[in-house]
């Protein structure tokens, strides 16, 4: 009987025995029991799930969320692909999704980014390449307000608003500049401040040109 086991044995393992379909010939111990092959993996989804959420975490941040730029869209690629595979496999499907949706909303917020700094920059006041300072043309917001009270524009001092003392209540960015010329220079800036919330500035009759920037208005008191 002994015997008769041992011929089997050696029989299997030398193939003169089929192996079931099931198990590969190189998944068959010396022992002579089947191993079940190891399970699948789906690599790239895992890989582009955790680009995409390490780009969503940065894009929070702010400067250095510019990393996110590389990282949400390597992210994204990677869990397309990912979820290719798993359409093959059937393995990663719904890692793949998240990493997908994750690597979207990582450039989302990157583009938020770059929309509320644009939005800063264009109402700030800017400065030529020669040093020289733009100042607002026209006064263009007076007449969809009341008398008195002014918003983002130059004025001629005189003319256009009255020498004394303006107060604002504020808004996310208030600037104000007084000027003894609209020429543009820098050394034509008399004074000049940022504020936030409420705050006053006066007009002197020694001023040229008064220039208001920002969403804030600003009324005579």
């Amino acid at each position: 009987m002994t015997m008769q086991q041992d011929g089997s044995q050696q029989a299997w393992q030398t193939g003169a025995y089929p192996v079931p379909p099931q198990y590969g010939w190189g998944q068959v111990p010396a022992g002579g029991v089947p191993v079940p092959p190891p399970a699948p993996r789906n690599g790239l989804a895992t890989g582009g799930f955790v680009v995409a959420l390490i780009g969503a975490v940065f894009a929070l941040i702010p400067f250095i969320g510019v990393i996110s730029w590389v990282l949400s869209p390597v992210g994204l690629v990677l869990s397309i692909v990912g979820i290719v595979v798993a359409s093959k496999h059937g393995v990663g499907r719904g890692l793949a999704i998240a990493g997908a949706v994750l690597g979207v909303i990582g450039l989302l917020i990157c583009m938020v980014w770059v929309a509320a700094i644009g939005s800063a920059a264009s109402s700030s006041p800017s400065y030529g390449s020669s040093g020289t300072y733009s100042a607002s043309s026209g006064s263009s917001s007076a007449a969809s307000l009341p008398a008195g009270t002014y918003g983002s524009g130059t004025y001629a001092v005189g003319s256009e608003i009255q020498p004394g003392t303006y107060r604002t209540t504020g808004a996310n960015y208030c600037y104000w500049a007084r000027l003894s010329s609209a020429d543009g220079e820098l050394s034509s800036i008399n004074a000049n401040d940022n504020v936030s919330g409420s705050s006053t500035m006066v007009v002197k009759s020694s001023d040229e040109y008064i220039e208001f920037s920002g969403s804030c208005t600003w009324t005579k008191k």
